[in-house]
């Protein structure tokens, strides 16, 4: 409940170490993610490492919860490997098609329709506040300057990672986000007269912008550079 707690946190976090036993590990204060890439014909030594970590959670004197803690499969074979299920304390992990990390929901099949369909459902209740204020005549340039507190944020969260993914479909579903916010905002406008009148732009064309900019933060001497493998920054 403190501002040094998730600090003080990920300091005593910081020496789990889960190799050889998975690939990567991903810790955020009290959440941490490990995965395994499992070759064909090969087999899964992910329970060592669910071992490891429900070990050193024990040695720090704290327990994990099995319920809280799920399993996702991603396979790219025509049929997918029996696997057997993971444990902690005996119980079983549940197997989900889909679950949310670090604020994105990645699917069992690596699309993007149930991050899409999460984030559109969150930014189109906020939608309502904007409708409230505006039938107390809050004037358009307040109503534009909350739109864009409460709303882009939500729907262009780590856009980055999931941009030229989505097929036409589910880009059209956030751009109708916007498309009901602006008509809330000047009513009796069509979507291309509200964003020349208030100097907006598409969604998408904003995605794209965030996209270049953090590619160029990316390149060789740039101030993401450290955190991406040489080759792949080249």
């Amino acid at each position: 409940g403190t501002k040094l707690g998730p600090i003080l946190f990920l300091a005593m976090i910081n020496d789990l170490d889960v190799k050889p036993h998975a690939t990567d590990i991903w810790k955020f204060v009290d959440d941490i993610s490990t995965s395994e890439n499992i070759t064909k014909g090969s087999n899964s030594k992910f329970q060592f490492c669910i071992d490891t970590i429900n070990s050193w959670a024990s040695c720090n004197l704290m327990k994990l919860n099995p319920k809280k803690c799920k399993e996702l499969r991603v396979c790219f074979l025509r049929e997918s490997p029996d696997l057997s299920p993971l444990l902690i304390d005996g119980h079983a992990l549940e197997v989900v098609r889909s679950h949310k990390v670090l604020g994105l929901v990645i699917q069992n099949d690596l699309k993007w329709n149930a991050h899409i369909e999460s984030v559109v459902s969150k930014a189109s209740k906020r939608l309502y506040i904007i409708r409230i204020l505006r039938r107390g005549r809050v004037p358009v340039e307040d109503l534009l300057s909350i739109y864009f507190a409460l709303i882009p944020s939500v729907l262009e969260y780590c856009c980055v990672v999931w941009h030229h993914a989505p097929p036409l479909y589910l880009a059209d579903e956030l751009e109708r986000v916007q498309k009901r916010a602006l008509r809330i905002i000047l009513p009796g406008y069509s979507y291309r007269e509200a964003l020349a009148q208030l100097g907006c732009s598409r969604l998408d064309e904003r995605r794209e912008r965030h996209c270049l900019n953090t590619m160029k933060r990316i390149e060789i001497e740039g101030p993401l550079s450290k955190y991406v493998p040489l080759s792949r920054a080249s």
